[in-house]
């Protein structure tokens, strides 16, 4: 069995802006690395490790 049997969430990201405007935080308003024009859940570096922590696979 692989990792994937496990793990549900899709981990891709968008991609990294080149400067501003960036997106807000889903979670926390703050800014975040990535443009304004991406269209889905955009989380600052701190809401996206949490997030990760809180959603971490165990076993």
């Amino acid at each position: 069995m692989s990792e994937d049997d496990y793990c549900l969430i899709d981990a891709s990201k968008p991609p990294k802006a080149d400067g501003p405007p960036y997106a807000e935080c889903v979670l926390c308003r703050e800014p975040t690395e990535y443009p304004e024009s991406y269209k889905g859940i955009t989380m600052c570096p701190r809401c996206e490790w949490l997030e990760a922590q809180r959603t971490a696979c165990s076993g």
